[in-house]
């Protein structure tokens, strides 16, 4: 494992720790805990709070569940890592963070396409164990609200996170503050999400899933108010399954749109592999469920 930890701040009292591999905080007396050998950047008011242990076990519990029989399809998670990692032009030489890591597949693609040195942060231990034989990897346990880093990443990369946290303002303080000036953050979130599914009157086994939706206008507010520059928005996520609305207006339409999507299908090895493909006709055909905003950090938030 890369003990590495780069420019690290504690996260009791956010002063910088003397040395990135300190265990101890000199200023408050903060001192790391180690699972399994990975660190832990809990606060002592997160490590107290009964809200956020049922918070955190919540995020085990949906974590050993996904790792056992994974919650959505493997091929669909494994094309979306793809799709999110294109977007980047130039992996070489970056310090880059991946906020929530689930399965890791964002961070095989990362590695595939030549970063060379990754910080993986997530609540549950369960994903984070997958990580420690990577000597590029740096894996540690931290709340995303509370992040223990400041200035200290060119790149920040976060999928599907955003809609599960309990302070959005949190969030992007710590997102802002853990880029360097002029680093990117790529965040992508569910688009137009219908919320039904996650109340348990529905059958949902989860406490804290998907507490939010989002369009692109409440994407950009909430970024631009955290101090970033919004460079563009790709919309992806695509299901074969799930047309853009014009096309269920009349049999007529729903059948040529059948028709059309069915040939352009034969092409592709599997149904789920719709989600490589390029953005801007996809769109046309199907729905996105997802989207990614790409943001530059233009000042630290204060």
């Amino acid at each position: 494992m890369n003990t590495n930890m780069g420019t690290v701040i504690c996260p009791n009292c956010s002063v910088v720790l003397r040395d990135g591999n300190a265990e101890a905080c000199f200023s408050c007396g903060w001192a790391m805990e180690f699972w399994e050998g990975i660190p832990v950047f809990l606060s002592s008011k997160d490590r107290s709070n009964p809200l956020f242990k049922i918070y955190s076990d919540n995020y085990h519990a949906i974590a050993r569940d996904d790792i056992s029989e994974s919650i959505q399809p493997e091929r669909y998670l494994e094309n979306q890592a793809k799709k999110l990692v294109s977007y980047i032009q130039n992996l070489s030489d970056l310090a880059i963070c991946e906020i929530g890591t689930g399965k890791g597949y964002v961070i095989k693609s990362l590695l595939e396409k030549g970063a060379t040195r990754i910080h993986a942060v997530d609540i549950a231990l369960p994903y984070l164990r997958q990580l420690k034989q990577d000597s590029r990897v740096t894996p540690l346990i931290a709340n995303v609200e509370n992040l223990p880093f400041q200035n200290a990443f060119d790149l920040v990369v976060c999928t599907d996170v955003l809609e599960h946290v309990l302070n959005v303002g949190s969030f992007l303080f710590c997102v802002n503050r853990a880029l360097k000036t002029g680093g990117t953050a790529y965040i992508r979130v569910p688009y137009l999400e219908s919320l039904m599914s996650y109340s348990p009157h529905g059958g949902c086994k989860y406490q804290f899933v998907h507490l939010r939706s989002f369009n692109k206008g409440l994407l950009k507010s909430i970024m631009k108010s955290g101090g970033f520059a919004v460079e563009r928005f790709e919309f992806d996520g695509y299901w074969a399954d799930k047309p853009q609305p014009w096309w269920t207006v009349t049999k007529l339409t729903r059948w040529l749109h059948q028709r059309i999507l069915g040939s352009l299908m034969r092409g592709i090895n599997h149904p789920f592999d719709v989600a490589l493909w390029p953005n801007q006709w996809a769109r046309l055909l199907m729905r996105p469920i997802e989207v990614t905003v790409v943001a530059r950090k233009r000042c630290d938030f204060v």
